[in-house]
């Protein structure tokens, strides 16, 4: 039997899309795209620009998940309480409110088989919840300069209150579960919102694809207007690319056109259980494909995180692995009660520009690197001299 390899062509999902341009290994595809419409595809031209620097596109969307509520439907019932709207445009609906019936749906108790908490607020990764409350870690020229930013800002006045909301949820609010908590339930469930132990739960849209395994009702809603009116949703919208050594760069942009086609993609949430397409003309078949969700519902959320979303900050932000790993070892002794905010955020700047800047160095040094070598190339493969100087 023949084999053959696809072209090269890779899914950007955990790891930065910044990281992979910052480190000169994306192709430019401006120039193979062509005729190519984004429309031709039903694809949102606001989604089509996350990936274009400078006017270049560097890559395509393949699926696009949302950050959503889930809530469960048999602890409303037993509390008495209306279910949470789906209409992003119903501003009773507010962080506030989110809160108030939390406490409703809370039973503390040290008993594990008792206790219930009543929302676990899992907005996007630790260092981009203070988004959602007005709050922005990062200097804004972080947007335009390759996902670098010159300045962090833990240690503002409006950061350091957005953390102590996420975190006051816990221990000020007793609303949210604690971490032990958290490790004791989903250890037997694998996401404490299974454990049928937690009323509503803000969390990426992935989460849809084990409604099945749910052993109670669920429903979905959007997630409540907090003090930052303009984002409720992060985005975690996947694009595809093409490494620049490709060698066959027109047959890998052929393969990723034929992924995003709808016939393709409703094959993909068949398949997969629930990946959101990026193709609209596929929603509909997504919108579908979750029991007891109805469809009309689960759309108008969508919408609505559309309009209110920003995307995930690790497809923005260079060096985000390592980033994400600081913010989650150094804020663990908050999370566990053992150390206020305010004490935490001012050694985690700190470590966070000593992080920045040894990175950034080293990325210089990949970059020079890497010029001397394409230099030293073309001077090969065309016999004119080089000017070594000019790198010593």
């Amino acid at each position: 039997m023949g084999s053959y390899k696809l072209p090269h062509q890779k899914i950007a999902k955990w790891e930065s899309l910044t990281e992979y341009y910052n480190k000169d290994m994306l192709m430019d595809l401006t120039p193979y795209l062509g005729d190519f419409k984004a429309s031709d595809y039903s694809i949102p031209e606001e989604v089509m620009d996350i990936y274009k620097v400078d006017g270049k596109s560097y890559g395509i969307p393949l699926n696009s998940y949302v950050t959503v509520m889930l809530y469960n439907k048999d602890l409303f019932d037993k509390a008495g309480l209306p279910y949470p709207p789906t209409d992003y445009e119903d501003k009773s609906w507010t962080f506030d409110k989110m809160v108030e019936y939390a406490k409703k749906l809370t039973v503390d108790s040290e008993d594990l088989n008792v206790a219930q908490y009543g929302v676990d607020f899992g907005f996007g990764e630790r260092n981009q919840r203070p988004q959602y409350f007005g709050g922005n870690v990062y200097s804004d020229d972080v947007w335009t300069n390759g996902g670098k930013p010159s300045e962090i800002n833990l240690t503002k006045p409006e950061v350091v209150e957005a953390y102590k909301k996420v975190y006051g949820l816990i221990y000020d609010e007793k609303v949210s579960p604690t971490p032990a908590f958290m490790k004791s339930v989903s250890g037997q469930f694998g996401d404490p919102f299974l454990s049928g132990k937690v009323a509503m739960s803000v969390v990426g849209s992935w989460s849809l694809a084990a409604s099945s395994e749910f052993n109670f009702n669920v429903g979905v809603a959007a997630v409540p207007q907090g003090p930052n009116p303009d984002v409720r949703s992060v985005l975690y919208i996947d694009p595809l690319f093409v490494l620049k050594d490709s060698k066959h760069p027109e047959e890998a942009l052929e393969w990723i056109k034929f992924l995003v086609t709808k016939e393709i993609q409703e094959k993909s949430i068949e398949l997969s259980g629930g990946n959101p397409p990026v193709n609209q003309d596929a929603a509909e078949a997504y919108y579908s494909n979750f029991e007891g969700i109805a469809p009309e519902q689960l759309k108008q959320v969508f919408d609505g995180a559309y309009k209110y979303g920003f995307e995930s900050y690790n497809h923005l932000i260079a060096n985000y692995s390592q980033i994400n790993e600081l913010f989650i070892n150094e804020l663990a002794n908050v999370e566990n009660g053992e150390q206020k905010v305010e004490d935490a955020l001012p050694v985690i700047e700190e470590k966070l520009k000593a992080l920045l800047e040894r990175v950034n160095k080293l990325l210089f040094a990949i970059e020079l690197s890497a010029e001397v070598w394409y230099s030293l190339r073309n001077t090969f493969l065309t016999g004119s001299q080089c000017d070594e100087s000019q790198y010593l």
